[in-house]
């Protein structure tokens, strides 16, 4: 149970880097998309947002298939105790977070994509400015895209073949984020029939937090009547003690007094006083 534990911490860490892909692959995106960047910075630009999606695809697979492990660990050992019930909860938790985040890398790809297509549009327009707005459009699909770029680039002056050549790059570039939302989307589709496996927990999770509240409840008064007992009991020991001191002293003086007694003197300042 310690080492499943530990592996769930781990699990949520790198679904925390997962999201700080995100937030990099973002900030890179507004850096090439918000203002001016020359040819080589955009170069560079380019290759950093494809590392992060290596890491990525990489951490999100491995997330997945350690998910896959356990849902059919659980299948396995399917008995209703403690542990199995903890062990669903996380293996609930984990397949939701690692969806959220997957999600939110989808989502920045989506609107990348978007303004790559602006640009490749913009570009396109530009070296072939008789171009309409269905051309433009057939031009970025896969399907009729190459055969239009090449007659475009084909036909262009020098100047609009360096725009052409510049947009082909674009069109490339736009094919490899829509293969990346594509394989985003069957990740999601299998963590979303997952998460719809584990609809039981749901209710296994309400029910259990039913229960730890009532429990929560019962334990508190039973700790107030541990603590009321414990006030007491250290109460009566004080007072038993105080007693027992009490005895001690008294015992101590009436021994003193009776020694005094029997020997016949007894102490006045510093001297003895003796009766013969």
């Amino acid at each position: 149970m310690d080492e499943f534990l530990t592996n769930s911490k781990n699990f949520f860490s790198e679904v925390n880097k997962l999201k700080g892909y995100t937030l990099t692959f973002e900030h890179l995106g507004a850096r090439k998309n918000n203002g001016y960047v020359d040819e080589k910075s955009e170069k560079k630009i380019n290759s950093q947002m494809e590392a992060i999606n290596n890491k990525f695809r990489k951490v999100s697979t491995d997330l997945k298939n350690n998910l896959e492990n356990s849902t059919s660990e659980l299948s396995s050992n399917n008995v209703e105790n403690f542990e199995y019930k903890t062990k669903k909860i996380h293996v609930h938790s984990q397949t939701k977070a690692l969806t959220s985040a997957i999600n939110e890398f989808r989502d920045v790809q989506y609107r990348y994509k978007k303004e790559e297509e602006e640009k490749f549009k913009l570009q396109f327009s530009i070296a072939k400015p008789d171009a309409n707005e269905k051309e433009i459009n057939e031009c970025i699909s896969e399907d009729r895209g190459e055969a239009i770029l090449a007659s475009a680039f084909a036909l262009g002056s020098n100047s609009a073949k360096g725009i052409l050549d510049e947009a082909k790059k674009r069109k490339t570039n736009i094919q490899k984020i829509a293969k990346i939302i594509q394989e985003l989307i069957e990740m999601l589709n299998i963590l979303n029939n997952a998460i719809y496996a584990q609809h039981d927990v749901v209710d296994d999770i309400g029910q259990d937090l039913t229960t730890a509240h009532e429990n929560t409840e019962a334990a508190n008064v039973d700790l107030n009547a541990a603590l009321d007992y414990q006030t007491r009991a250290s109460r009566i020991k004080r007072i038993l003690f105080g007693i027992v001191i009490t005895i001690i002293i008294v015992a101590v003086v009436f021994v003193v007094v009776k020694l005094a007694f029997n020997t016949g003197y007894y102490p006045q300042g510093n001297e003895f006083h003796y009766f013969f």
